[in-house]
């Protein structure tokens, strides 16, 4: 109970705040948790949409993954990751200069795709030796 300093003992005239300031503390809380905030965002400028590097090789191959996770090569689409892995071996084979110099990899990728499948082909290319050249992403950037 909060009562103010007297010194005499007869009863104070003024009313007891206790419960007042209970309630008043206990709605503060309740407004606070229940309040619609605005979310902070953090602005930022997102580099424009080039078109490819001219440095693109001629034997380059073009990898392509889809919103559905689903690979092709050079328009030639795969469902199945082990068929596309088989593909794109003989394709590396086919496209391996005279000297055994492995060919330009290009990734073009929905900008739905997921990104675990695209570090799944990311790191199955680093294993085979090859790094990507450039990364294209795809889609309505409107958003």
């Amino acid at each position: 109970m909060i009562q103010l300093p007297d010194s005499s003992h007869s009863p104070s005239l003024m009313p007891d705040m206790t419960a007042l300031l209970d309630v008043i503390f206990i709605l503060l809380v309740f407004m606070m948790l229940t309040a619609n905030v605005a979310p902070q965002l953090l602005e930022m400028d997102l580099p424009q949409v080039t078109a490819p590097a001219e440095s693109v090789e001629p034997n380059a191959i073009t990898l392509g993954i889809t919103e559905q996770g689903s690979f092709s090569i050079s328009s030639k689409e795969f469902s199945n990751w082990e068929r596309f892995q088989a593909a794109l071996n003989v394709d590396l084979k086919d496209h391996q200069d005279e000297f055994g110099a492995k060919p330009q990899v290009l990734v073009a990728a929905d900008k739905d795709a997921s990104i675990d499948v695209f570090v799944k082909l990311a790191s199955w290319l680093s294993e085979q030796g090859l790094s990507v050249a450039e990364v294209i992403v795809s889609g309505d950037t409107s958003d």
